[in-house]
């Protein structure tokens, strides 16, 4: 079966008909099980089978299915990312235990030919096949946001290749395709130019390609090769300017065999675009864009570690920037506040954010050993299947939380008795750069003119964040699709009254300059940060009710921490 190709584009597609997806950095490949032998096929058609030999032999493990699964074959490198250096060192091996096959769709089960279903549907049963089985074959999950902005970013900010996009309902298609999309991160950053190639017999002289440097504190190592993004006269200008600096020995502080290059002091930095860093430090598809005078030496960013025991599926919910107290410390102030913080956490299914060896990430999949305070509820989840979502009624599950390194819980606008019906409408408003929380506080106060108007009670929420909560409990429970348009509608009311300062899109472009009127925390297992939750930022600062004099004084969104909660507000 020709694979179907995703259509390259410059950004994702937006809108509740798409899911996204990680765009793995490996081998496309095709899995066939019959009669219990399994077959791997390259993306060509050939057989890789032997090359796949531990894929294959794990795929044998479903000797009751007959089976054609489509996905990529990879490598999960140093970093924790896919890595296809990685994977091309680890064919080079008779066998290697670190190969997976990660499976995003089924084609064929059972005498059932399934290209003609809706992908979603596909998905499901993949999903059902698979499990949480882990090892080298995994399924892919997908990430059901409508703003693909919003996925990219992130993905791209992780160190990841890309991210592709699917229409839900669109049926396996063979060859170059729109239902799937592709888009590929780029990065923009110096590096020192340590050596040149030089065109053979070109008159006048003129660079074939660049050997770059990156520091290491004082230490230049190497860093890749760029070979392509050279005009003509870009090619004679930089020949010519790097002539001058010209030196008899590698300028690394580790030399590497380079016998076509010529050796130059690393004084100039060349700028180039580049779509990754492999596990050993080397740039992926380095493009060369200009020469740039070095002010200071600029490093590559680091892709954010991962464990390996943190799981797949939270590649995308990574938090780099985090930074979490200690279990201790965590102990500590839930003990403090527990009897205040429970009247806003009790009882409802959370999010979690966990830090794990290392790693902070929003919790997606398979769980941790729980401990017994803490209780687990069964659900369907809106992609299908089921999944479990954790919930506390005392001090002793907040300390259970803490135990598996929970650090900031968002609960649903729902109670465990009740989950598909909201009890409480929620406005966040987000400042972009450039807004001034004084701006801030004046939205907070005209939108709170308009929900009263509507019958609201409403109570402000600081988020330890960058904004503000508007908390507006409902005198009657809602379904969640109700109580989310209802809330897409004020938000979008309220905007069009001054629509240069204000967005109702996720999409991070749209944001700058403007306050953002997030609604989407409204709907069926979206959630919010938790009244009385630590935030995994520098402070440690808490979500805290406040009073709206705490508001209209200017009160700002960190100013409560762990270590100085905020008060008990009157009658909670």
């Amino acid at each position: 079966m020709e694979p179907c190709h995703p259509t390259l584009k410059k950004r994702p597609p937006d809108g509740a008909d798409w899911l996204h997806e990680i765009k793995f950095d490996g081998y496309r490949a095709q899995l066939h099980l019959h009669g219990g032998k399994a077959t791997v096929y390259s993306r060509t058609g050939l057989d890789w089978t032997k090359e796949f030999n531990p894929i294959a032999l794990a795929a044998e493990a479903l000797t009751d299915h007959h089976l054609v699964m489509d996905g990529e074959v990879t490598v999960f490198g140093k970093t924790g990312l896919p890595d296809f250096q990685a994977l091309r060192r680890e064919l080079a091996k008779r066998s290697s235990p670190h190969l997976t096959f990660q499976a995003f769709d089924l084609l064929y089960l059972d005498g059932y030919d399934l290209r003609r279903m809706p992908l979603i549907e596909r998905k499901r049963v993949l999903r059902d096949l698979i499990g949480d089985r882990g090892g080298a074959i995994a399924y892919v999950d997908h990430l059901d946001i409508h703003e693909g902005d919003e996925v990219y970013e992130h993905a791209c900010r992780m160190g990841l290749e890309g991210v592709v996009s699917k229409r839900k309902d669109s049926p396996y298609r063979s060859g170059r395709q729109e239902i799937w999309t592709k888009t590929k991160c780029t990065k923009r950053a110096a590096f020192p130019i340590i050596a040149f190639v030089e065109k053979l017999g070109a008159h006048p002289r003129r660079i074939a390609s660049l050997y770059l440097g990156r520091w290491e504190g004082a230490r230049l190592v190497y860093a890749g090769k760029a070979q392509t993004g050279y005009t003509l006269a870009a090619a004679r200008e930089v020949r010519e300017r790097l002539d001058p600096l010209i030196i008899g020995k590698s300028p690394l502080s580790h030399p590497i065999n380079k016998p076509k290059a010529t050796w130059i002091e690393p004084r100039i930095q060349a700028e180039v675009e580049y779509s990754g860093v492999t596990d050993d430090g080397l740039l992926r598809e380095p493009i060369f864009k200009g020469l740039q005078e070095p002010r200071t030496a600029t490093k590559v960013p680091a892709a954010s570690p991962v464990s390996g025991r943190v799981p797949r599926e939270n590649i995308l919910q990574l938090l780099p920037d985090a930074v979490v107290p200690s279990k201790e410390e965590l102990a500590a102030y839930w003990t403090r506040v527990a009897d205040r913080a429970l009247h806003f956490l009790g009882g409802r299914p959370l999010k979690l954010v966990r830090h794990v060896h290392g790693t902070t990430f929003y919790h997606k999949g398979s769980l941790p050993p729980i401990p017994p305070e803490v209780h687990q509820l069964r659900i369907e989840k809106r992609e299908g299947g089921e999944g479990v979502r954790l919930w506390v009624d005392d001090l002793a599950g907040l300390l259970g939380l803490v135990e598996i390194g929970a650090v900031e819980l968002h609960p649903w606008a729902a109670t465990v008795d009740d989950i598909e019906h909201a009890d409480t409408l929620i406005f966040d408003l987000d400042p972009g750069e450039g807004i001034e929380w004084e701006f801030v506080v004046e939205t907070a106060l005209r939108l709170r003119e308009l929900l009263e108007a509507e019958g609201f009670r409403i109570w402000p929420k600081l988020t330890g964040g960058k904004g503000v909560h508007l908390m507006a409990p409902l005198p009657a429970k809602m379904a969640h699709n109700a109580v989310h348009a209802y809330a897409k509608r004020l938000a979008q009311q309220f905007a069009s009254r001054d629509p240069d300062r204000y967005v109702t899109s996720a999409q991070l472009s749209h944001r700058p300059g403007k306050l953002f009127l997030d609604y989407l925390r409204n709907g069926r297992g979206t959630t919010a940060v938790g009244t009385y939750s630590p935030r995994a930022r520098s402070g440690f600062p808490v979500a805290a009710p406040v009073t709206w004099k705490d508001i209209e004084r200017g009160m700002k969104p960190d100013a409560f921490t762990i270590s100085r909660p905020p008060r008990r507000r009157r009658g909670m």
